[in-house]
C-alpha cells in the first residue's frame, strides 16, 4: 500500500476509516485501486455531485429539526401561559 495517501490526510498509517471499510465491503477491487494504488475514480464529477446533494439534504434535515424544536417550544410556552392565565 502506498503510504503517501495516508500521510497526505495527516492520519496515522494504521487508522482505517469507515469509508475504507465500506469501500472494501462493497468491492475489494475498488478498495485496492483507490486506497492501495491511490488512483482516482473516473466518475469524480458524479461523486462530487453526490457529495453536494447529500450536503444539501443534511442542511434541509437540520432546518427541519430546528423547526420542529421551535414548534414544540412554542406549544410548551402557550400551554404554560394558558395554565398561568387559568390559575389567576
Amino acid at each position: 500500500m502506498k503510504r503517501w495517501y495516508r500521510r497526505r490526510g495527516g492520519r496515522p498509517e494504521d487508522l482505517v476509516t469507515a469509508s475504507e471499510i465500506a469501500c472494501y465491503a462493497y468491492c475489494p477491487e475498488q478498495w485496492r485501486l483507490e486506497y492501495g494504488l491511490g488512483l482516482l475514480a473516473e466518475n469524480q464529477a458524479t461523486l462530487d455531485a453526490g457529495t453536494r446533494h447529500h450536503a444539501r439534504k443534511a442542511a434541509a434535515e437540520r432546518l427541519a429539526d430546528w423547526s420542529i424544536r421551535l414548534g414544540l417550544a412554542i406549544i410548551v410556552a402557550v400551554l404554560l401561559l394558558g395554565l398561568w392565565v387559568i390559575s389567576r
